[in-house]
């Protein structure tokens, strides 16, 4: 007993240790079971669940070893603790090595822990951004409505703009198909090419507007090479059987995969900027000429003058003498017709003295125009069919002078007849523009296209040499301007009334009335 009284502090303290660490062992586990019934899915709180279990049963194990150890030396059963070391000992072992391999794991359960964090860093970030997006989903969905109906709007005037600009464009704008067949026309291009509805040019081909071949052939090849056509001329055939001159662009229409799906263009009426540019033409070479004409009249009707007097003396002193008085009066006619010729290059050059105009019946100057020129027509079987409005308003014009115009036109329809034919006179009043028309025509051969354009010009005649000066209609045609009005020719004429009427050329004189002029 007293050898063992100085052991006894240290049996105490492993005593007191072993009854501690059971104790601790046991509060850890309590805590980690704790921790784990908080967050049962974290891995790190599972890892040290288990390894506080290994650790109470190496302390239980530990502990209660050394408890009994003790409590069966004081008792007096030492022979009991040898039977129990063994098992003791080994459980002790056992323990120790599950908690040596639950560290072992520590690592790995580090890497998992770190995983896990990133994968919860990268979720968070994740979820974050899906709640930005979710955010400006609903900005969008709440805003979706508005800016639709804002596009909408957008679309609906960039519509209308091009609508109106495609339907009040003076100019013909169409759209065409791959096969050259017209799809849509707007109505100035109905208008000008005289269709009343786009039935009369839908599905038609284009191509059946180009008067010319050759003008079909290059605006197809341009197009197909170049993919546009810019500023090209040419001649369309209107549905009256008439021509007009366009200016034409065009662009092909390609889909979103390159392919050519048709064509559009715009065409530009030339005829009445050719019409212009030909007045201005005639004008300024008429202006020329009548200068030029006005210098010559003068010069020359001074010594025909002599010629004719020095004629007229020699014809009274030689009055007796036959022989010479055939020639006399040979030399006094054709000095009279030079003369005239002179009168009409003052009349044309406008040099000659105006006389004072005054209101003019039309259907009383022609008349006195058809009592002089009638019984020469007879004569050659010529007939005058005359078609007089009632009541016509006068004109303000030179009478003398509107009758040589009337006289020109009638003598010029007697040359193209010859023999037995007709001539036609019809009047009217046209109360939109307040123009009198006079329309003289004739059943002769009419005028080729290439003559017509010309017939106005001064000194030019299709007459035989001797028969016509040249002069009679580009006098004719000052006199009209000086009136305020517009002469022109067509053949054959336009009107079908003209035509059932047997007329292969018609002149157009158009007079303002009185009353427009004194306006």
């Amino acid at each position: 007993m007293n050898s063992c009284l100085p052991l006894l502090p240290v049996h105490v303290v492993d005593f007191v240790g072993a009854s501690l660490m059971i104790l601790f062992s046991l509060v850890a586990f309590y805590y980690a079971w704790k921790l784990t019934v908080l967050e049962p899915k974290s891995v790190l709180w599972s890892y040290l669940f288990w390894l506080c279990m290994a650790m109470v049963a190496f302390a239980l194990s530990r502990g209660i070893g050394h408890v009994l150890k003790f409590v069966f030396i004081f008792m007096g059963f030492p022979h009991f603790w040898d039977f129990f070391a063994p098992y003791s000992g080994g459980l002790n072992t056992i323990t120790f090595i599950s908690i040596t391999t639950l560290t072992f794991y520590f690592p790995a359960v580090r890497r998992v822990i770190g995983r896990v964090k990133d994968d919860a860093k990268r979720l968070k970030q994740t979820s974050y951004e899906l709640a930005m997006a979710n955010k400006a989903l609903v900005e969008l969905n709440q805003n979706l409505e508005q800016r639709v109906e804002e596009r909408t709007r957008e679309l609906q005037l960039s519509e209308q703009k091009f609508r109106r600009l495609f339907e009040n464009s003076k100019d013909i704008i169409f759209f065409c198909d791959c096969n050259g067949k017209i799809l849509d026309i707007n109505d100035s291009g109905l208008e000008l090419l005289g269709f009343s509805e786009k039935k009369g040019l839908a599905h038609q081909e284009i191509r059946g507007l180009f008067v010319n071949e050759n003008d079909w052939q290059r605006f197809q090849g341009n197009l197909k090479e170049a993919g546009h056509v810019k500023d090209l001329e040419v001649e369309f055939k209107c549905q009256d059987g008439s021509h007009i001159s366009m200016l034409i662009t065009s662009d092909l229409i390609r889909d979103e995969n390159g392919a050519v799906v048709g064509c559009e263009g715009i065409a530009k009426d030339l005829t009445r900027y050719k019409q212009v540019m030909a007045n201005l033409v005639h004008s300024e070479k008429m202006a020329s000429l009548g200068r030029m004409a006005a210098d010559v009249a003068h010069e020359i009707n001074t010594p025909l003058g002599i010629i004719l007097g020095y004629t007229q003396l020699l014809k009274e002193d030689l009055s007796e003498r036959k022989d010479l008085m055939e020639s006399l009066e040979l030399i006094e006619k054709q000095t009279k017709i030079c003369k005239k010729i002179v009168a009409d290059l003052l009349n044309f050059s406008r040099e000659s003295l105006h006389k004072t105009k005054e209101p003019v019946n039309i259907t009383q100057c022609l008349e006195e125009v058809m009592a002089i020129v009638e019984h020469s027509l007879k004569m050659d079987m010529i007939y005058v069919h005359k078609v007089y409005a009632p009541d016509l308003p006068p004109v303000l014009a030179d009478k003398e002078k509107l009758r040589q115009v009337f006289v020109n036109i009638i003598n010029n329809a007697h040359d193209a007849i010859h023999k037995e034919g007709l001539v036609g006179v019809w009047t009217r009043y046209n109360p939109a523009t307040q123009m009198v028309e006079v329309i003289i025509g004739d059943t002769g051969p009419g005028i080729p296209p290439d003559i017509l354009t010309k017939i106005f010009d001064p000194f030019f005649t299709t007459k035989e040499v001797g028969k016509g000066t040249g002069l009679g209609l580009s006098v004719s045609f000052g006199i009209v301007q000086e009136c305020g009005g517009t002469i022109s020719v067509e053949s054959p004429p336009r009107d079908e009334a003209l035509v059932e009427a047997g007329m292969e050329t018609v002149f157009i004189i158009k007079l303002p009335s009185y009353t427009q002029k004194e306006e």
